[in-house]
């Protein structure tokens, strides 16, 4: 180290030199011997307080050193001295000053602001000016001794923190990342399978690169196997190799041993805290030496000599009481947050008020932070002032200490409609929640609302301006709605209370086909139908459209709409979805569009051929024979006369029983054996076999169909009968049984005869079978049984159908 930057490090060096006799050795001191307790104090003026070397970071000018011996081990204290050397931070000669007691507690003026102090104890009458002339004319030994405490300071450092991580079950690897960000050294990771002096063999020559195989103040190498633990271990390498100082160095000290203290023999000797501010000196355990030989053991110390620190807040600081808590702050230039390890006597200022509060304040790992915890003291929610004591001066961290009441979430619950964003399939998506102050939410984790779920993820969350930054009563989870089902999330707290909150991902919402959907007006109800996917999770529908009700399933919903009267014809209007487990209804727009009125059947007319043989009841109509059909119609006209009217389209069908076929015509279209033409406005005349369309008891419809109206209702045409057709009727002279004789009819479809007679009421059933004609199978003969006599000559035969329980009239006569 060059001499202007020892001039730069303040350091403390004590030379103790008393009988080889010692007390057992204090437990503070691992791996080695206990020399005694001191407490080496500063006072910055007469009256002020007394503070231990190491709690302070300057000492200026004019302030007193104190020598205050709590536990001397020596059989000889009475001959021990003391005594103090100065090195002037404006690089002037060393000041040496006056000797006292070593034994009794002892106090010098320190006329400059020193850059370095030694304290050299040995016996009494040692040659002061010997001291005067070696330390005058060694300048050397400035450089010297700054190296020396420099390393002496980082060995007590390392000892001091695994000593205590020892003691209190605190692990080793967070001693030695803290050690490293303290003095800016990088520790390496060690071995847990070597021996503890192993490790503290690579932690030390880490720690001092320059160490070599002997103590600078030792004249032999003894090399100390510990077996205390890794502190322990530390310790006895120290006490066994060179810390630092080169060659040149150690011919000087044994130029102040030969000058000062002849017959002497000097050992390294590093503090541990002890009790009341003391030190424990620590040192190697000396043999018996030889007669008139002395042992001296030198300790030093490095003060930092640092300004106090500028720091303020980060933004704006809220903590809840009642927990332990980090608080960023922001160094002003040339400051840092880790001078702060100097400061003492943290406490809380009510900002506005008297008193104060104690707290624990320790520098954080985090950087540029430091952690309060507030769960060692009881504090009323308020504002504070964060205030510290530096060396003398009472030291300010600027802002302000916002403290709350950690809030309670019971009553948080999600923001109105947040829920409803929860549909399965639409990503990560925000859910907000209410309901508290979530300003101290530190985790939020999800899992499946089910026994045995998995284990919950994390989620992020979103908060308006930050963690611990003022009141913020709503905070953003994102959720991921990749599947439905039943969730719970956890919410922590700052001090790791937890709150749940359970909730729903939705199906995905109902999805309708082929809109707009057509309503007409001049219809008080009319039926509804839509089409879709997941239909039913549908609860209601509504709409201005009119008053709607109806059924849902999976991929339609059936029901009715009563037009509201003022819908006017081209309103489109949307429709309204209350779905299941959503707070707010869907909107679908462009749902329902008005049109005019249905074009209406009004009147059929039927015309059947007069060939039939058989009377047909006036809601019949005969398969196999073409009829004609006159249908008139109603149809919605423009009032604005701008819209040209489409042609009507007429479609046959069966109304109830399966449809063999149907048709859709338009007047003019050409179809085998059918034939459709409008014969004026508002009139078509239709020609077609029913048995085309139906088949027998199949109740034939007819409906209008004009665009864009839609089309008609229904309208019953006739139901279709199969009828027979007689070609021939021929009474025969056979008898059956005492009043009935044979018959024969022949033509086709007689298989639908069930009886026959003369009358419409009193029938004989047929009992064969019609039989086809050779040669043409589509005519058949029938044989029957007739009544006899007849009611009149030439009667007409009567027939019934299958079924049917009255005679109908044919052309036939006997």
């Amino acid at each position: 180290m060059s001499r202007t930057g020892a001039r730069r490090i303040t350091f403390l060096a004590l030379a103790v030199l008393i009988s080889p006799a010692f007390a057992e050795t204090a437990p503070v001191c691992k791996g080695s011997s206990t020399l005694g307790t001191f407490r080496i104090l500063v006072r910055r003026s007469i009256g002020s307080v007394a503070l231990p070397i190491k709690a302070i970071s300057s000492v200026p000018a004019g302030s007193l050193l104190l020598w205050d011996p709590v536990r001397l081990n020596s059989k000889k204290e009475e001959d021990t001295e003391v005594t103090a050397i100065i090195a002037p931070s404006s690089g002037a000669d060393l000041l040496v000053l006056e000797p006292h007691k070593a034994d009794s507690q002892a106090e010098w003026k320190l006329a400059v602001r020193p850059a370095a102090i030694a304290i050299v104890v040995g016996p009494q009458g040692f040659s002061m000016g010997k001291v005067r002339s070696l330390v005058t004319n060694n300048r050397q030994l400035v450089d010297q001794l700054a190296d020396y405490a420099e390393q002496t300071s980082k060995v007590e450092g390392l000892v001091q923190d695994l000593s205590t991580a020892e003691q209190t079950g605190g692990g080793i690897d967070a001693v030695l990342k803290g050690f490293s960000a303290h003095y800016g050294v990088t520790l390496p990771k060690l071995d847990p399978k070597t021996s503890t002096d192993q490790q503290a063999g690579v932690l030390l020559k880490t720690v001092l690169p320059a160490a070599g195989n002997y103590d600078p103040l030792s004249a032999k190498s003894s090399q100390m196997q510990q077996s205390g633990g890794l502190a322990a271990s530390i310790a006895g390498l120290f006490f066994g190799n060179a810390v630092g100082l080169a060659a040149g160095g150690a011919m000087l000290l044994q130029n102040i041993k030969g000058a000062v203290f002849p017959g002497a023999e000097f050992h390294s000797a590093f503090a541990q805290n002890a009790e009341r501010d003391g030190l424990a000196m620590c040192i190697k355990a000396v043999p018996a030496q030889k007669a008139r030989t002395r042992v001296a053991y030198l300790w030093a110390y490095r003060v930092p000599n640092i300004k106090p620190p500028v720091l303020s807040m980060v933004g704006p600081t809220y903590l809840p009481v009642g927990v332990a808590s980090t608080v960023l702050l922001k160094p002003a230039k040339d400051s840092s947050v880790k001078l702060l390890e100097k400061a003492r006597d943290w406490r809380l200022v009510p900002a506005k008020g008297d008193g104060s509060e104690k707290i624990p304040v320790h520098v954080a790992a985090a950087p540029d932070s430091i952690d309060v915890d507030l769960a060692q003291v009881k504090v009323k929610p308020g504002d504070y002032k964060l205030m510290a004591t530096w060396d003398w001066d009472p030291l300010e961290i600027a802002g302000t200490l916002h403290l709350l009441q950690l809030p309670d979430f019971q009553a948080v619950k999600p923001a109105p409609k947040s829920s409803d964003l929860l549909v399965e399939g639409s990503g990560r998506v925000t859910w907000t929640l209410t309901g508290a102050d979530f300003e101290f939410l530190e985790k939020a984790t999800i899992s499946k609302a089910a026994p045995h779920a998995a284990a919950p993820s994390e989620a992020h969350f979103v908060l308006p301006l930050g963690k611990r930054a003022g009141v913020q009563n709503a905070v953003d989870i994102e959720i991921d709605t990749a599947a439905r089902g039943s969730y719970r999330l956890v919410l922590t707290q700052s001090g790791g209370s937890t709150h749940q909150v359970l909730f729903k991902i939705f199906p995905p919402h109902p999805v309708f086909a082929r809109l707009p959907v057509r309503v007409n007006i001049g219809q008080a109800s009319q039926a509804l139908h839509l089409e879709g996917k997941n239909l039913a999770e549908i609860e209601a529908l509504s709409s201005a459209a009119g008053e709607m009700a109806g059924k849902a399933s999976d991929t339609e919903w059936v029901g009715s709409v009563r037009i509201n009267p003022r819908a006017l014809v081209g309103e489109v209007f949307p429709i309204s979805l209350k779905v299941k487990g959503l707070e707010s209804p869907l909107t679908i727009e462009g749902a329902i569009k008005v049109f005019g009125t249905l074009p209406a059947i009004s009147e059929v007319k039927k015309s059947v051929p007069a060939n039939l043989g058989l009377s047909l009841r006036p809601d019949e109509l005969p398969a196999g024979t073409p009829v004609g059909l006159s249908i008139a119609y109603s149809r919605f006209h423009d009032p604005s006369g701008n819209g040209v009217e489409a042609r009507p389209h007429i479609e046959l069908g069966c109304k109830s029983g399966g449809l063999r076929k149907s048709f859709r015509l338009s007047p003019d279209d050409h179809v085998a054996g059918v034939e459709l033409s409008e014969a004026a406005s508002g009139m078509l005349f239709l020609s077609i076999d029913p048995a085309m369309v139906g088949y027998p008891a199949c109740l034939l419809t007819a409906a209008i169909e004009i665009e864009p109206e839609g089309r008609s209702d229904l309208f019953p045409i006739g139901r279709i009968v199969r009828v027979p057709r007689f070609d021939q009727f021929t009474l025969t002279n056979e008898q059956i049984g005492p009043a009935a004789f044979a018959g024969i009819l022949k033509g086709r479809d007689l298989d639908v005869i069930e009886r026959t007679g003369w009358d419409d009421h009193n029938g004989v059933r047929v009992e064969s079978v019609p039989t086809p004609v050779p040669g043409d199978p589509v005519k058949q003969t029938l044989r029957v049984a007739l009544p006899w006599p007849a009611p009149v000559p030439h009667a007409p035969l009567f027939v019934w159908l299958r079924g049917e329980n009255e005679g109908r009239r044919t052309s036939a006569v006997y």
